[in-house]
C-alpha cells in the first residue's frame, strides 16, 4: 500500500471521520502491523503539536461595530431606478401614443361627414376599409418587415437566457 494512502487512511481515522468497519480495520492494522503504529505515532505526535502552539486570531473587539457601520454607510439604490431606463418607458409611451394617434387620423381621414339621414341628427359613415389596399403600400410592409426582425431578435435573446440558465 502506498506511504500517501496510509496517511490519508490514518488522517481520516485520527479525525474520526471514516466509517466504523474501516475504523476497526485501520485499529487493527496499528496493533499489528509495526510500520502503521509508528506512522499513526507520528501522526499523532504532529496533531498534538499543532494543537499546542496553534494560535487562533482574535478579531478585534470592535470588528461586530465595524461591520455594522460599513453596512449603514453603503447606500443601496432602489431597484427601479438601477434597472428600469426612462428613455426606454418614454420610447415605448410614444409608440403607443404614435399608434393612437394615426388610427385617429386614418379614421377621421376615411370618414365621410356630409352624409345624414335626418336634418336633426348629424351622422357620419365610415368607408368601408380595403386591407388588401393598406398592405399594398411600401411603407407598410417595410414597417411590418423590421417589426418581425425585431421580434424574432427579441425571441432569440430570451431564448439563449433560458439556454444559460438551464445550464448553470
Amino acid at each position: 500500500m502506498a506511504h500517501e494512502d496510509i496517511e490519508i487512511q490514518l488522517w481520516e481515522y485520527i479525525d474520526g471521520i471514516c466509517s466504523d468497519t474501516d475504523s476497526a480495520r485501520i485499529a487493527r492494522l496499528i496493533s499489528e502491523d509495526a510500520a502503521w503504529n509508528q506512522k499513526h505515532n507520528e501522526l499523532l505526535a504532529f496533531n498534538a503539536e499543532i494543537s499546542r502552539n496553534l494560535e487562533l486570531d482574535q478579531p478585534s473587539l470592535r470588528f461586530t461595530k465595524n461591520v455594522m457601520e460599513a453596512v449603514a454607510a453603503a447606500h443601496i439604490a432602489p431597484a427601479t431606478k438601477k434597472y428600469i431606463n426612462p428613455a426606454i418607458i418614454r420610447g415605448i409611451a410614444a409608440f403607443f401614443v404614435l399608434m393612437i394617434a394615426t388610427l385617429l387620423i386614418y379614421t377621421f381621414a376615411i370618414t365621410d361627414w356630409h352624409s345624414s339621414s335626418s336634418p336633426l341628427v348629424n351622422s357620419f359613415s365610415i368607408k368601408k376599409i380595403e386591407v388588401n389596399n393598406v398592405f399594398k403600400s411600401s411603407y407598410i410592409n417595410i414597417i411590418l418587415m423590421v417589426n418581425v426582425v425585431l421580434a424574432l431578435l427579441i425571441i432569440d435573446k430570451v431564448l439563449r437566457k433560458k439556454r444559460v440558465s438551464n445550464e448553470i
